[in-house]
């Protein structure tokens, strides 16, 4: 696999010649006089990505950047989308319809339960999103999104190893403008997104109103009621405040909420080929079947036999203040924010028309976070911010799974309800409470005029305190199962040290940075103390070089960087399936490795073509890992990280008319074959898959569009999630072909 990596790194490289672009143009202004004078090339890109406004070329830190249109323009709507624009970064699906886990160059966890915080920091407006269930709800009305490779220990609030992803709200102007958009699409999709800003009292009060509402039909028809499930039914908004008393002082409060009230997942079948009592149990044709008979044999991913069409509810709330203070030459910075979720969702999970298993899972998350940034000016030879970090969340759920209903018999006492043999309701409500503190510092010394040497620390702790209690119930009969009152403290020490090098078209770095996520508690339903037992934090050693480049007068733009990952103690997130019923695990899974290069080639040969391709490829496997029930994972691959994932597309724009023009946008995404699981088999991996996106707009004035659009237009069919349930697998799907079209408008 090395040589093989070498090959493809060389082959890469030579790409550069060719004209190729990066993944979706990001927003863009000049950042020079210069810049506005090469405006026929590739624009300038904007990031903040160290607190600081910066052309994306001078940092030193592998990012990819989109702009607003660009979203639009990829039909862009979640993070979970984002995984078609960037290579290095893959998703996993969650059990609901508003969850996800996201991984960054192989490193993640697959764990859905509402106590998880995830190895990539999802922030918004720079306020950190701790609950799973919240963090769809806010990728509307967007300035651009950055997508940050590789610890960000030292500058950002909670500790993450993967990296981070952005989102950037579009912020009130001193001019009246407003944006709105209507998309209709297959399965009679509806999407309308409308934003509304400008002065109150010019240059001192400013507002932006924007909101978002998208419905959909299910995808998926469930053959026992003849209704479509896996819909689509939310709304958000959000509002934001501007007052500027003076000409050094920024106050902004920004208030969002929403809701879902769609479907949950309903997923696909796949029986374990296995009865209760532990016989085989397959079809003549050798289909497995699950424990009650059945079998899914249509080969359709988009129907099913459910007897609970499941629903989901979540209700959104956030606020954060946020001051920017100039004293002299400093710039004092905090931001304080609130954010609470309620979600509850009915889940359908033995897909299949018997009542196998069911779930109901409740939770109530609220975080407070409160951070304090005093950052220098840039003139000087050292510039440098440094900072502290509160963060409390509590987390209440409440959640239980019905088992085996089925089974039980009604002329038996209780109606046959058996807690010995696994038949009744688990309940397993439980309490986490977390607080952090961190402290953090990072600073640029410029060694020469080209030479820039970065040092950064960051010293966390995080203390969680978890009340945790199982038992079956039937009808007030309570039977005890676990009672866990117990609480941890994580500490560490993060730190990232980096040389960079400014030419006067291209920037060369390296860097070595290490990254911290706390231990914690598993969130699971739990019969036995030992699957509560505490895991421990995992580091993360990343050692990093690359070079950034722009080439013939901003025509071509290559950048590429290769990295090198030391994974110490990493959380995995594993079913122990020896029992009838599938356990859920959580644990430090030993050392593991991560070779990697990426590659991103941007490039306008003439003035309406851009083009762009994007690379990952990534060699990892388990170190020291000995899995459940002694089984050995050495030389296993990671789960969700592809050997190879690209991106590639095109953009063409033609005038028509006097004011008017025509914008054809293609683009395309791979990945090889992932493993969902430490264990590697055939049946937990998702094939290799290429999906193709395609946009073709009229702009008849510079503000009115009209477009016709279309996602995965191959139809493609691939797995994002799998989980063991009782004596079957419950599969989730990507989205089917979809297309439509789309109106907007903007002044």
């Amino acid at each position: 696999m090395r040589k093989t990596l070498l090959m493809m790194t060389a082959s890469l490289a030579a790409m550069a010649a060719p004209a190729f672009a990066q993944a979706v143009p990001a927003e863009v202004e000049a950042a020079s006089p210069e810049d506005a004078e090469q405006a026929g090339g590739i624009g300038v890109i904007v990031v903040t990505a160290q607190r600081r406004a910066q052309n994306v070329q001078d940092v030193p830190i592998a990012i990819a950047a989109i702009g607003g249109e660009g979203l639009q323009e990829a039909g862009v709507r979640d993070p979970r989308d984002l995984t078609l624009l960037v290579p290095s970064l893959s998703m996993q699906a969650g059990t609901a319809a508003t969850t996800t886990s996201l991984f960054i160059r192989g490193v993640g966890i697959g764990d859905f339960n509402s106590n998880t915080t995830g190895a990539v920091g999802v922030y918004v407006d720079d306020v950190f999103l701790g609950a799973n269930a919240g963090k769809l709800f806010n990728i509307f009305d967007s300035e651009g999104i950055e997508v940050l490779k590789g610890p960000q220990g030292t500058l950002y609030g909670r500790n993450t190893t993967a990296g981070a992803i952005r989102f950037s709200s579009r912020k009130p102007t001193n001019e009246l403008t407003m944006n709105a958009s209507l998309l209709y699409g297959r399965f009679d999709e509806v999407h309308l997104e409308a934003g509304v800003g400008g002065p109150i009292v010019k240059d001192v009060l400013k507002v932006r109103v924007a909101g978002l509402y998208n419905r959909r039909d299910g995808t998926t028809l469930n053959r026992v009621t003849g209704n479509h499930v896996n819909d689509i039914d939310i709304w958000a908004a959000r509002g934001i405040v501007d007052f500027t008393p003076s000409a050094s002082a920024l106050l902004r409060l920004s208030v969002h909420g929403g809701a879902n009230r769609g479907g949950a997942r309903q997923f696909q079948h796949r029986g374990q080929g296995i009865d209760f009592f532990g016989n085989p149990a397959f079809l003549p044709d050798g289909t497995p079947l699950d424990g009650l008979g059945y079998a899914d044999t249509d080969d359709d991913i988009y129907a099913g036999d459910y007897d609970i069409e499941g629903q989901e509810r979540v209700d959104v709330f956030g606020a954060s203040l946020t001051g920017e203070f100039n004293i002299g030459d400093l710039t004092l910075t905090s931001i304080s924010a609130y954010e609470k979720v309620n979600r509850s969702t009915i889940e359908d999970t033995d897909t299949s028309p018997n009542d196998i298993i069911n779930a109901l899972y409740k939770d109530r998350p609220r975080q407070f976070s409160q951070e304090l940034r005093l950052a220098s000016g840039t003139g000087d030879r050292i510039s440098w911010i440094v900072g502290g970090y509160y963060f409390h969340d509590k987390l209440t759920t409440a959640s239980y799974y019905d088992l085996l209903r089925d089974l039980r018999d009604p002329t038996a006492p209780m109606n046959g309800f058996d807690p010995a043999n696994s038949i009744g309701l688990l309940r397993y409500p439980y309490e986490q409470k977390t607080t952090s503190l961190a402290a953090f510092g990072q600073a640029d010394i410029k060694l020469t005029d080209r030479l820039t040497a970065t040092l950064g620390l960051r010293y966390s702790t995080d203390k969680i305190k978890f009340d945790f209690s199982s038992f079956f119930d039937e009808e007030g009969f309570i039977v005890p199962l676990v009672d866990i009152n117990d609480s941890r403290r994580f500490k560490d020490l993060s730190w990232r040290a980096a040389l960079a090098w400014q030419g006067d078209n291209i920037l060369l770095y390296a860097s070595a940075s290490k990254g911290y996520n706390s231990g914690g508690f598993a969130g699971g339903a739990a019969t036995d103390p030992l699957q509560l037992q505490p895991f421990g934090s995992e580091k993360l050693f990343a050692y990093e070089a690359g070079f950034k480049s722009d080439l013939f007068d901003r025509r071509l733009r290559f950048n590429a960087s290769a990295f090198y990952y030391d994974y110490r103690d990493l959380q995995v997130f594993v079913f122990d399936t020896s029992a009838t019923v599938p356990v859920q695990r959580k644990l430090n899974a030993g050392n593991a490795r991560i070779l990697g290069f990426e590659a991103e080639v941007t490039a306008k040969p003439v003035e309406p073509l851009e083009l762009f391709v994007a690379a990952s490829i990534l060699d990892s496997e388990y170190k020291d890992f000995s899995g459940l029930a002694g089984s050995d994972f050495d030389g296993n691959k990671l789960v969700n990280a592809p050997s190879l994932a690209l991106s590639a597309g095109a953009t063409l724009t033609l005038p028509v008319g006097e004011n008017g023009t025509v914008r054809a946008h293609v683009d395309t995404s791979y990945s090889s074959k992932i493993y969902l699981y430490p264990d590697n088999l055939p049946g937990n991996a998702v094939g290799e898959h290429a999906q193709l996106n395609a946009r073709l707009a009229y702009k008849p004035d510079g503000k009115f569009e009209i477009a016709l659009w279309g996602k995965n237009l191959t139809g493609t069919k691939y797995l994002t999630a799998l989980f063991p349930v009782i004596t079957q697998d419950q599969l989730n799907y990507n989205d089917p072909k979809t297309y439509g079209v789309q109106v907007s408008f903007s002044f």
